[in-house]
């Protein structure tokens, strides 16, 4: 009996490896993905209307964040939306970056303060490596949220008026 078995196995076995594959698994085999298939997450084309515009594009990346970086982020992408002088984009077009990234002062107080950085980088396409234009560490107090997002708001400008020319049509 245990030889009709094992017979049985290496007749079901050796069939097996014997059967062609399926047509639909030898075309996932052979099938990658589209060549000008982007892998960028949440990055559009430009519209035009946007473009004539004349607003400065400004993108807020964020990352690490405790609640007064987020309330931080949140205050500062609201104060660039209200602008006239800047927008917030998401589209694949020159642009500036700001990276933030916070972390609680004092790990046993959370929300007391924070600690933040925040990078300005200027942005030629997401698949170009951004440029470093300015960085800055500070404390955030949750009554201070306006004020310094205000305050980044400005730095933005005078960064933006600084670098102006990487803005310039060849």
């Amino acid at each position: 009996m245990p030889r009709l078995t094992i017979c049985l196995f290496l007749a079901c076995t050796l069939v097996g490896f014997m059967l062609p594959i399926s047509p639909l698994r030898a075309e996932e085999a052979t099938t990658s993905p589209p060549i000008d298939m982007e892998m960028l997450k949440d990055v559009q084309n430009v519209p035009q209307e946007l473009k004539k515009g004349g607003k400065i594009p400004v993108m807020v990346v964020y990352e690490d964040l405790d609640s007064l970086g987020r309330r931080l982020v949140f205050n500062l992408r609201e104060r660039f939306n209200k602008s006239g002088m800047f927008r917030l984009s998401g589209y694949k077009e020159k642009k500036i970056k700001l990276v933030i990234a916070t972390q609680d002062e004092f790990q046993g107080r959370p929300g007391l303060c924070s600690i933040y950085s925040l990078v300005w980088t200027y942005s030629f396409a997401e698949d170009v490596l951004s440029t470093y234009l300015e960085s800055e560490v500070g404390i955030i107090r949750g009554d201070q949220l306006e004020q310094i997002a205000e305050n980044i708001a400005a730095r933005t400008d005078e960064i933006f008026v600084e670098y102006s020319y990487l803005f310039e049509e060849e």
